[in-house]
C-alpha cells in the first residue's frame, strides 16, 4: 500500500502546478512585442451552456496569427513555443471573422472589442535585447439579439418537387421559433436534395435550390409605398427589434440542364465481387460470368456464392433509381467484413437516356488472420468472467471473414488470464469462446423492411469458461446463444431469444460456512441453468458540446420451460431483470462534464425443492465498488442497504451481491500536459449508490437493514469522492484513481455521519482501464 500515497500526493502536486499562470516562452523574435495569451469573453443574456458552445466556436475563427501552441511535462512546466508576433491587423481581422460567424448564426447585431496590453518581463539572455513583451488580447462579445424563424415556405416550379417537398414538410429541419442558422439552412437543402435524389431524380443537386429571406428595411425604400404602408413596415420593424424574426422560402434556381428534372431508373447491373485493389475491370481476363436476379457478375475466383452477391445488391434493374438503395449498397458491402472496399459507378447511352447502367466493384478483404496478444481489460456485468478490477490475459484469437463463401464470420478466441486484487492474484481464468455471425437475418418468416436495418447479423455463440475465485470457490460455465444484432440511425439492438448458461459451482468449506451464516447468499451461490432471452438496447445522440449515452437492458429465464414442475424444482432458475444507464457529456474546449445515472433491478420467482427462489443468481446479481463503479470502496465491497453483518472484521473480506442497485457518477475531467509525449489528465469525480436486495431473507435479522424500501433507501445512499491521474495514449487510457468514502451507511458507528473520522491515508487506490463511463 506504500505506492498509494506517493500516487495521489504526485497527482495532487500536478494539479496544484498546472493551475499557476507563469511559463516559459521560446522561439519568440528578441525585442518584438508577440502573442502571449488570447481570451475572448461573451457578454449577454445567453443561458451558460449556449454562452460555453459560442465562445468555444468563436476561438475557433480567430486568426492563426493570435493562437498560441504551449507543451508542458506534467503540467509543472509550462512552455510557450514559437509565439507569433503580435500585429493589430490580426486583431481587425479576426473580428471580422467573428462577426461573420455571429451573423451566420442569427446574431444581426453583434458588437465586438478588443483590448490587448503589453507586458515587459525581464529575462536573462546572452543577446542585444533582454527583454520579453508579452501582448495579452481580450475580446469582450455582444452577440444581440438572435433572429428566430417565423416562417418556412416552399417555391419550386418543377411540379413533382413541389409536391415531394410539401408531402415531407413534416421532416423539415426548420421550425417556427427556432433559432436562424446558416447551418441548418443548409442542412434543410441537404434534405431536400436526398429526398429528391430518393425519387429518381439522381442529378439533382444542391446548385439547384436557393433559399430566399425576407427583410421589411428592404420593403421602405420601396418608392411605390404609400404612407400608411410605410408607417405599417416601421411598426413591423420596431417589432422585430424587440423580437426579430425571419421569413424564409426555398425556391428552385431555372432550370438550364433538362437532366437535372429527370426521373432516372436502374437499367444493366454488372457486379465485379473480387477485383485486386487499382486494378482496370477493363484489364480483367474473365474467369467466370455468371448471372443472378438479373444481374451479370464477373469473378476471377469463386471465393464468393453469386447468389448472396446478388440478395446484398439493392439496386435493381428497372427499378426507380433512389439514393438510400445506392447508401445501403454501399454500407452493406462495407460493414460485411469480407470486403476491404466497395465503389459504384453510374453511365448512360446518351443525354436522352433514362436509365443508369450500374458497375458495383468490390475489393476483399484478407479471408483469415491469426493474433496473438497481451491485454488488460475489464468485465462489469458477470462475475464468472474477469470482473470489475484490473485484469491481465493473453489471447489467442483466430478470424475467418469469408466462412462459407458468404462473409460468415467466424471468431474462435482462447483466453488465459488473472484479475488482480488485493492479494495481488485474486482470480485465474480460462475460456474458449467461438462465434459465427451471419449477415442476415435468420427467421421462418418475412420480416418487414429488412432492408432499412445496417450491420444486421445473426449470431451464434458458444462459450466454455473456468474460473478459480482464490479461496472462496471454483467455477465451471458453459454459455450459448442465438441472436440478433442491428442498427438504425445512432441505435443499435441485440436480441437474443435463446440463451443457455450452465454454471458449476464448486465451493471451498470455508466459505460454504460464511454462506450458511447468510440465508441470501446461500440461496444465490448454487450451481444453476438459466434458460431464456436478452434484449439490449443502446443510442447515441450529439447536440453541439453535449452528447448523450443510452443504454436500456432486459434479461429473463425460465418463462416458458419453468412452467414445468419438475425442471422448475431443478436446477433451472426463474427471474427477469432489467437495467438503464444514462450517460450526458458536456465536452469545452479543453475540459469535460460527465454524468452518469444507472438503475437496476430484479426478481427472483421459481421453485427451489419445495421452497422458492428469492435472490438472484450470483452471476446475475448486481455489486458495487471498484474502478469503474463506486470508487471509495473496493470490488464487490459495498453493501447491502444500511446491513452492519459486513463491516465486521470477520465478514469484510467477503463479496456482496444484490437484487437491486442505484448508482450516480459526475466527473470533471481536464488536461494536466504531456511527458514523454504521453498526455496527462485528471479529473475530480464523486459517485452516490448502493445495492439492496428485494427483501429480508435472514429469519435471525443478520441481514437488517439490507433490503430495499421507498421509505428509507434515500438514507443508504453511499458516497464518496476523489481524484486521480490519466495516462492517454489515445488508444486507451490507464487511470490512477484515489477516493475517499464520504457517508458509509455500513459503518458500524455513525453511520449516518458525513466525514466521519476521515484521515488522509483512509482513501482507496484504484487502478482502471479507460474511462468509468
Amino acid at each position: 500500500m506504500f505506492i498509494l500515497y506517493p500516487a495521489f500526493a504526485l497527482s495532487t502536486v500536478i494539479f496544484l502546478f498546472s493551475c499557476t499562470p507563469g511559463k516559459q516562452v521560446s522561439g519568440y523574435q528578441y525585442g518584438k512585442p508577440f502573442v502571449y495569451s488570447t481570451n475572448i469573453k461573451v457578454e449577454g443574456d445567453i443561458p451558460g451552456g449556449e454562452k460555453k458552445d459560442l465562445t468555444l466556436r468563436l476561438f475557433n475563427q480567430l486568426d492563426d496569427s493570435l493562437r498560441t501552441q504551449e507543451s508542458s511535462i506534467a503540467g509543472v512546466y509550462r512552455k510557450l513555443v514559437n509565439p507569433p508576433a503580435f500585429d493589430s491587423a490580426n486583431v481587425r481581422r479576426s473580428i471580422g471573422y467573428m462577426v461573420a460567424l455571429l451573423n451566420a448564426s442569427g446574431y444581426y447585431t453583434p458588437q465586438i472589442r478588443d483590448t490587448f496590453h503589453i507586458d515587459t518581463v525581464h529575462v536573462r539572455r546572452k543577446k542585444p535585447f533582454k527583454d520579453q513583451f508579452r501582448v495579452s488580447i481580450e475580446f469582450r462579445v455582444w452577440p444581440g439579439k438572435q433572429l428566430r424563424l417565423d416562417s418556412i415556405g416552399y417555391d419550386l416550379h418543377t411540379p413533382a418537387l413541389q409536391a415531394l417537398a410539401l408531402q415531407s414538410k413534416g421532416q423539415s429541419l426548420l421550425r417556427r421559433g427556432q433559432p436562424y442558422s446558416n447551418k441548418n439552412l443548409s442542412d434543410e437543402l441537404d434534405r431536400l436534395v436526398a429526398l429528391f435524389q430518393d425519387n429518381g431524380y439522381y442529378k439533382f443537386s444542391k446548385e439547384d435550390l436557393v433559399i430566399i429571406k425576407d427583410t421589411v428595411v428592404a420593403g421602405l425604400i420601396d418608392p411605390t409605398l404609400d404612407p400608411f404602408q410605410q408607417a405599417a413596415l416601421l411598426e413591423e420593424l420596431r417589432r422585430k427589434r424587440e423580437h426579430p424574426t425571419v421569413h424564409v422560402v426555398v425556391e428552385q434556381r431555372p432550370v438550364r440542364d433538362s437532366s437535372r428534372i429527370k426521373r432516372y431508373y436502374i437499367g444493366h447491373v454488372t457486379v465485379f465481387p473480387d477485383l485486386p485493389i487499382l486494378e482496370d475491370t477493363i484489364a480483367i481476363s474473365t474467369i467466370d460470368t455468371s448471372t443472378a436476379k438479373g444481374f451479370t457478375i464477373i469473378a476471377r475466383t469463386d471465393r464468393f456464392k453469386p447468389s448472396f452477391v446478388a440478395n446484398n445488391v439493392y439496386l435493381r434493374p428497372q427499378r426507380m433509381y433512389r439514393k438510400s438503395n445506392y447508401d445501403r449498397t454501399i454500407n452493406r458491402f462495407s460493414q460485411m467484413g469480407a470486403w476491404d472496399q466497395a465503389s459504384i459507378n453510374f453511365s448512360t447511352e446518351g443525354p436522352a437516356d433514362s436509365l443508369l447502367d450500374v458497375a458495383l466493384r468490390l475489393y476483399p478483404n484478407k479471408k483469415q488472420n491469426l493474433n496473438v496478444g497481451v491485454e488488460a481489460s475489464r468485465n462489469t456485468a458477470d462475475i464468472i468472467t474477469v470482473g470489475n478490477l484490473f485484469g491481465v490475459g493473453v489471447n489467442l484469437g483466430l478470424r475467418n471473414r469469408n466462412t462459407f463463401r458468404q462473409s460468415v464470420l467466424s471468431n474462435t478466441n482462447l483466453r488465459a488470464g488473472v484479475e488482480l486484487g488485493n492479494d495481488l492474484i485474486q482470480t485465474t481464468q480460462a475460456s474458449i469462446a467461438h462465434t459465427i455471425s451471419i449477415p442476415r437475418l435468420i427467421v421462418p418468416w418475412n420480416v418487414r423492411r429488412e432492408r432499412r436495418l445496417d450491420s444486421l447479423r445473426s449470431v451464434l455463440n458458444l462459450n466454455a469458461s473456468y474460473t478459480d475465485r482464490r479461496q472462496f470457490f471454483t467455477v465451471q460455465s458453459f454459455n450459448a446463444s442465438w441472436g440478433y444484432q442491428w442498427t438504425r440511425g445512432n441505435r443499435s439492438f441485440i436480441l437474443n431469444p435463446l440463451n443457455v448458461e450452465y454454471t458449476k459451482l464448486f465451493k471451498t468449506d470455508s466459505f460454504q460456512r460464511f454462506l450458511d451464516s447468510i440465508p441470501s447468499l446461500n440461496l444465490a451461490f448454487r450451481s444453476g441453468l438459466v434458460v431464456g432471452t436478452q434484449f439490449i438496447y443502446s443510442s447515441r445522440r450529439k447536440i453541439g458540446i453535449h452528447t448523450n449515452f443510452l443504454r436500456i437492458s432486459l434479461e429473463e429465464s425460465g418463462a416458458l420451460l419453468g412452467l414445468i414442475k419438475e425442471v422448475d424444482q431443478g436446477d433451472l432458475w426463474r427471474f427477469i431483470k432489467g437495467e438503464v444507464e444514462y450517460s450526458h457529456h458536456i465536452d469545452w474546449r479543453r475540459t469535460e462534464l460527465a454524468m452518469r445515472a444507472y438503475a437496476g433491478a430484479g426478481w427472483a420467482y421459481g421453485r427451489e425443492g419445495k421452497g422458492y427462489e428469492e435472490t438472484l443468481p450470483f452471476y446475475k446479481a448486481f455489486f458495487a465498488g471498484g474502478p469503474n463503479s463506486m470508487r471509495g470502496w473496493r470490488i464487490r465491497q459495498l453493501g447491502l442497504g444500511s446491513s452492519k453483518f459486513y463491516d465486521k472484521p470477520e465478514n469484510a473480506k467477503y463479496d456482496r451481491f444484490g437484487d437491486v442497485q442505484l448508482e450516480g457518477n459526475i466527473e470533471y475531467r481536464f488536461p494536466l500536459g504531456t511527458l514523454f509525449g504521453v498526455k496527462l489528465k485528471s479529473a475530480f469525480y464523486a459517485d452516490a449508490g448502493n445495492i439492496w436486495n428485494r427483501k429480508l431473507i435472514d429469519s435471525a435479522g443478520r441481514d437488517v437493514g439490507s433490503d430495499f424500501r421507498l421509505n428509507r433507501f434515500y438514507k443508504e445512499i453511499a458516497v464518496d469522492a476523489g481524484t486521480g491521474l490519466r495516462l492517454d495514449f489515445d488508444y486507451f487510457l490507464i487511470r490512477f484513481d484515489w477516493a475517499y468514502k464520504l457517508k458509509d451507511p455500513q459503518r458500524l458507528e455513525n453511520s449516518d455521519k458525513w466525514f466521519y473520522d476521515m484521515h488522509l491515508s483512509d482513501g482507496q487506490f484504484q487502478l482502471g482501464i479507460n474511462y468509468p463511463f
